[in-house]
């Protein structure tokens, strides 16, 4: 008996995977490799209780960068991907997810590979190296919510959007190999590793990806029309200007970004100064950093997958409602997260409860795919990659704010006592968010979805 084939949506859904975890990968590598390039002692404790200064590894030229240097640094590209997040959705409506990627991807690649050549004791250079790769990289998740609100049917969406979990698998592979690469030949190969793993990824996406299963040259006319019977005529082909006024004035979507600034709060928290945690607090060294940082990381990918064949589940069975799914999963996504934190107000630098914790928080943070990232497809998908740009424009604001606020906390000691406020602040912002979103929030499609102004398709194939 042959073996039926599969949909070939869930080709696309694997480059939307893909995808993300590229564009995580031009984010989460430069944490770990900062830690090589910084001129720094470290300080050991010697068995008979002693504390004495240690030389660090060789791993390439160190450079004498201040602790608020290194936070902007690190929030240089979030800086550019906050901003250029605006206008990503309407870029990806008007010339096509397709070449949106494509471009932002090829720019990305470009910078991060000639950033080598920018690093000197001045930190602007390559501080303007990661400004313009984060603002290449902040169209990128708009353009992806534009093609799976053309290419997911209704009661897949949960497991459609739990590929953008991608994020969470390209900063597992990023950081762990990028640590054992820079421990092993220096820190420049965090630069080319980065740039030349881009080549792959643009060239299954330019043979297998389209704006719309229309246009697709391997998508079977069954599925086509599948998919097209599924949306109900709720997406359309075609430009459109995004009615930012009625967007904008959306209580349910003014609850989704807030709602996404908490989630991404914790993210960006893991991605952004925990390997700075594991090195100062639990004394790991590169390797040891670039392997454990990424292990929550496994949870949360894992996690949303799981998370979202079980709001599939429940919506495509009728169980419940589809807003007591969004509302019902944010307990996970936010709260537990939330509560999870408060804890390192107690363990200080008791390694296995520290590991386990970020382990458990990010599990629990994976129910965001089918809570706030999926979302906007309720509202409009029409108009999902202008929504999430909205929301990823003030969303990766803490990519820079946690960088430079660890940066002032941490300036004198970096000890549990400062990180403790750190995680503390991160436990308030979960749960208050979370709750702005499920007193607010909704499910239920808007009337602002329907595109007025429509031409023909154009930018995709």
């Amino acid at each position: 008996m042959a073996l039926k084939k599969p949909p070939y949506r869930v080709l696309i859904a694997m480059m939307v995977l893909w995808s993300t975890a590229l564009n995580y990968c031009f984010q989460t590598f430069f944490p770990v490799t900062l830690i090589a390039m910084l001129d720094r002692n470290k300080t050991v404790k010697l068995e008979n209780g002693t504390e004495t200064s240690q030389m660090p590894p060789d791993y390439g030229p160190r450079y004498p960068w201040t602790p608020f240097q290194e936070g902007q640094l690190i929030g240089a590209y979030f800086y550019g991907y906050s901003i250029s997040s605006l206008p990503g959705g309407p870029i990806a409506e008007y010339f096509g997810p397709y070449w949106t990627v494509i471009v932002s991807s090829s720019i990305c690649a470009a910078i991060t590979s000639a950033s080598v050549f920018a690093v000197m004791e001045n930190w602007v250079p390559l501080f303007v190296c990661r400004l313009l790769v984060g603002l290449s990289g902040g169209v990128q998740y708009p353009s992806l919510q534009c093609l799976m609100g053309a290419w997911a049917p209704p009661n897949e969406k949960g497991k459609f959007t739990a590929c953008l979990m991608g994020n969470v698998l390209g900063c597992v592979i990023t950081q762990s190999i990028v640590g054992f690469l820079v421990s092993t030949m220096g820190w420049t190969w965090g630069f080319y590793f980065t740039g030349m793993n881009s080549a792959l990824f643009l060239i299954g996406w330019v043979l297998l990806v389209s704006d719309y299963p229309e246009q697709n040259w391997f998508c079977g006319a069954e599925e086509v029309a599948y998919i097209k019977e599924s949306h109900a005529g709720s997406v359309k082909i075609g430009k459109s200007k995004p009615p930012i006024l009625q967007i904008l004035t959306s209580i349910p979507f003014l609850s989704l970004i807030i709602g996404q600034f908490g989630s991404l709060w914790g993210l960006y928290l893991l991605l952004t100064v925990v390997p700075k945690f594991m090195a100062d607090v639990l004394k790991f060294n590169l390797k040891g950093v670039g392997f454990l940082s990424s292990t929550p990381g496994i949870s949360r990918l894992i996690s949303g997958f799981i998370f979202g064949a079980i709001a599939d589940f429940f919506i495509k069975r009728e169980l419940v409602k589809k807003v007591v799914v969004r509302k019902g999963f944010i307990t996970f996504s936010h709260f537990l997260p939330g509560i999870v934190m408060f804890l390192y107000l107690a363990i200080e630098d008791n390694v296995p409860i520290a590991v386990a914790l970020l382990i458990i928080m990010m599990a629990f943070n994976g129910a965001c795919v089918v809570t706030i990232i999926v979302n906007p497809q309720d509202l409009a998908p029409n108009y999902a990659g202008t929504q999430f740009g909205i929301m990823n424009f003030f969303g990766s604001m803490p990519g820079f704010i946690i960088p430079a606020k660890v940066g002032e906390l941490t300036k004198y000691k970096s000890e549990p006592p400062e990180w403790a406020i750190i995680f503390g602040i991160t436990g308030i912002i979960y749960i208050s968010t979370g709750i702005v979103f499920v007193l607010f929030g909704s499910a239920d499609l808007q009337p602002w979805n329907e595109k007025r102004e429509t031409g023909p398709a154009e930018g995709g194939r």
